[in-house]
């Protein structure tokens, strides 16, 4: 216990002499700081209160690198072939609207919906008890006046006159029938048997299914893709593992007004007769197609006023990041130095940057660039992106 309070008695009259000397300056400093008061105390009090600790430390060598982490892609020449998604639907060739040329009551529907139609058939008629009567009126007075002018009871002129009769009423009596003329189906029926029905008024629909077409609506900003004679592939809910190949037949002179979109019309052959007017469609129409495209993700450009430029990496040297003392070395990370280079893009798409000049097979351009580079800036290349989808 003695020891102890010699200890502590010597440890504050040392800091007192210091204290003392540095605020009145008459004290060397540099002897006081000099004493080691270790040296004054016992050997086991010293050990157990200035213990060293050893610890080992391995040397590490980092290199800082303050090139900018860049991902990158090569630029390589590709098929490339742009569609441009539609919907809409199928309907017929030829649609002709089925009206009486004479006013009556429909007597006879022959057909029903959907029911295949032969060139020639009657397909309704109206009420024809009056017309007969006139056409075999007719008949029988052309009879008569060839046996009058025959034996040379009258003159031609009453003959003529008679046939023009016949044919007149013969034409009365086509009236009240619909033929078809050509191979069909019956659309729909919009008038029941037993009505009256004036030349004015539809009473079904005829269509010619034997080439069928798709009416699609483009949006106003995808019309300037649109070209006649363009291929496109079509398909439908009710054959979803087929499809339809057809050309785009016509395309509207105008935009609609209230939904801003512009129609087109796809030519398709139905020899089975398995497209239906009405049924729901979608097509892909090509609207470009090339078989050498040099192209890039539309994330590797940028645009300036009317120019576009991309920044090309030109690869100069590859740093290591050392690990310890016969430790592993890290992966290489390559370097390189930026060049903004100006190009032409000939076609363009929401993932997808054609280029017509600028740009070679093999360069590493910048992609998902979120800051602006200067020429000769150093980038590290962290990862090298493979294809663009």
């Amino acid at each position: 216990m003695k020891k102890l309070k010699r200890i502590f008695v010597l440890i504050i009259i040392a800091a007192l002499l210091a204290g003392l000397a540095l605020s009145s300056k008459m004290i060397d400093t540099s002897k006081i700081l000099s004493v080691d008061i270790r040296k004054m105390l016992p050997e086991r009090i010293r050990k157990a209160i200035f213990k060293k600790t050893r610890t080992e430390t391995k040397p590490t060598v980092l290199v800082v690198s303050e090139a900018i982490p860049v991902k990158v892609y090569e630029t390589k020449r590709v098929s490339f072939k742009d569609t441009l998604p539609v919907m809409g639907n199928i309907k017929g060739f030829k649609e002709i609207d089925l009206k009486f040329e004479t006013s009556g009551i429909l007597e006879n529907f022959n057909f029903e919906e959907g029911e295949k139609i032969q060139e020639g058939d009657i397909i309704a008629n109206l009420t024809q008890k009056d017309a007969i009567l006139k056409l075999k009126y007719a008949e029988l007075e052309v009879e008569k006046t060839k046996k009058l002018f025959d034996i040379g009871g009258i003159g031609r002129i009453k003959l003529e006159q008679s046939k023009l009769e016949y044919g007149s009423a013969k034409s009365d009596f086509e009236k009240t029938n619909i033929y078809a003329i050509l191979d069909g189906v019956l659309g729909r029926r919009d008038t029941d048997v037993g009505s009256y029905v004036t030349p004015n008024d539809k009473i079904g629909v005829f269509i010619d299914i034997s080439d069928v077409y798709a009416e699609f609506n483009v949006i106003e900003k995808d019309s300037p893709k649109l070209k006649l004679g363009q291929d496109a592939e079509v398909f439908v809910d009710a054959y979803p593992n087929k499809s339809y190949k057809g050309t785009v037949d016509s395309i509207a002179p105008i935009v609609e007004g209230r939904t801003r979109t512009q129609a087109l019309k796809i030519e398709l052959e139905n020899p089975e007769y398995r497209l239906k007017p009405g049924m729901f469609a979608r097509a892909l129409i090509a609207t470009f197609e090339t078989d050498n495209a040099l192209t890039i993700p539309t994330s590797a450009f940028k645009k300036k006023d009317s120019d576009y430029f991309v920044y090309i990496v030109h690869k100069t040297e590859s740093k290591n990041e050392l690990g310890a003392e016969g430790g592993e070395k890290e992966p290489v990370l390559e370097t390189g130095l930026v060049e903004i280079r100006k190009v032409e893009i000939e076609y363009l798409t929401q993932d997808v940057a054609l280029i017509s000049k600028g740009l070679g097979e093999g360069e590493l351009i910048v992609v998902e660039a979120f800051q602006e580079f200067n020429d000769k800036d150093e980038v590290e290349i962290n990862e090298v992106q493979e294809s663009i989808f």
